[in-house]
């Protein structure tokens, strides 16, 4: 398939659209990401692992996204140029998917672990018990 678009930012009702007619949609963030929020029908290629060419699997548009689009928009060139086809960046990036109805899994384990060891940084220096300092 030849390439019509190199590569361009998408909004999420720009990306519903794209996905209706045969985009798919490729998760860039970390493995340890998932955790929080993982798209069952995305395929899963980690930007730190991306080589060489990715699989669309005869899809008409590829659709990069990861936590909130800084990523994507950073190396959107490089990925581009990592599929056989059109190429997007997602705006928002899995939160944007969230609010178009796209299915997620998870926890969101990583927003409680966070909040957690905030109230623990907290208390720490409210008390003066900061570990290491």
């Amino acid at each position: 398939m030849r390439k019509k678009q190199i590569v361009r930012q998408v909004n999420y009702d720009e990306a519903r659209q794209l996905i209706e007619n045969g985009a798919i949609l490729v998760d860039v963030r970390e493995g340890m990401e998932l955790m929080a929020k993982k798209v069952p029908s995305a395929l899963h290629h980690p930007l730190s692992g991306i080589k060489g060419p990715i699989d669309t699997k005869g899809a008409n548009a590829a659709i990069f996204f990861c936590a909130s689009g800084a990523r994507t928009n950073s190396y959107a060139m490089q990925l581009a140029q990592c599929v056989d086809c059109d190429a997007y960046m997602l705006v928002g990036g899995v939160h944007a998917l969230s609010r178009m109805g796209v299915k997620t899994e998870g926890s969101g384990m990583f927003k409680i672990f966070g909040i957690g060891a905030g109230l623990l940084l907290l208390v720490g220096w409210a008390t003066g018990n900061l570990p290491g300092f």
